[in-house]
């Protein structure tokens, strides 16, 4: 598997109260985000949502802070589709209409591939966001799935999610509060004819189970984004807690007076 990705990581973003660790300032600046883009796109996709996302959140954060300091964009991770599609351009991540076991098989490899990348200083001590969307958003989905304890947040837009009715055999009690501490954003138009309707359900039933997902539907909006769903997407990311990490080696919310990287 060949895995390409444009990165941007910001190096000098702070990790006191005033500058991104403490979800009271409602900055963002620690966060990596790790993205994968939809069906016949590329990596540009997601770059372009991360940094609408980034400017609405930092616009929110000088208007009650005019003292912060100059921003320096997202840190982030943008992955391109390990298929390219011949003659047509763009990329995707698994064959369209394949198997639920096919698309979990394809999924896994890059997941795996992916988080071998994320075990380096660069996103040491710092949150570590999923963003996605269609195909990308099942990908962040079943990364989540598999690696339940390193993901801090999954932003999913608009996820295909055929064949996840029941748990992964293999991982059935990984969403569990026990096992996972990852909080997701779901969202989906209303008039959204790409991701079909019992798919939609699967996935809102899924992770509102979790106590840990916030669901939202946009009227009127079909496959795609829009910009009052980037102004959500910024306002989720601003409520994100902080991160200690646990005696079994996870993560758990940081109580206010704990010791948080």
């Amino acid at each position: 598997m060949h895995l390409r990705m444009t990165s941007h990581i910001v190096t000098d973003y702070g990790h006191d109260a005033e500058r991104g660790t403490d979800p009271g300032t409602g900055r963002i600046d620690d966060i990596v985000f790790v993205m994968f883009h939809g069906y016949g796109n590329d990596e540009r996709e997601m770059i372009r949502v991360i940094s609408a996302v980034h400017a609405a959140s930092a616009g929110a954060v000088h208007a009650a802070d005019a003292g912060a300091d100059a921003d320096c964009g997202p840190s982030y991770l943008s992955f391109t589709g390990t298929v390219t599609r011949p003659y047509m351009g763009g990329a995707y991540w698994y064959p369209d209409g394949c198997g639920v076991e096919e698309r979990r098989a394809a999924c896994s490899a890059v997941g795996d591939a992916v988080t071998t990348l994320l075990d380096a200083s660069a996103c040491a001590g710092r949150r570590l966001v999923l963003v996605g969307f269609s195909q990308g958003a099942y990908l962040s989905y079943r990364m989540v799935v598999e690696h339940p304890r390193l993901f801090d947040a999954a932003v999913l837009l608009s996820p295909s999610f055929r064949g996840e009715e029941r748990p992964d055999p293999r991982t059935p009690d990984a969403l569990d509060d026990a096992h996972c501490h990852t909080r997701f954003l779901l969202a989906y138009g209303s008039d959204d004819r790409t991701i079909p309707q019992s798919d939609q359900r699967t996935a809102q039933t899924v992770l509102a189970a979790t106590g840990r997902a916030e669901i939202r539907t946009y009227p009127g909006m079909g496959h795609a984004i829009r910009d009052d769903e980037i102004t959500d997407i910024a306002a989720f990311l601003r409520g994100l807690p902080r991160r200690c990490v646990r005696e079994d080696g996870g993560f758990r919310d940081a109580a206010p007076d704990a010791d948080v990287f």
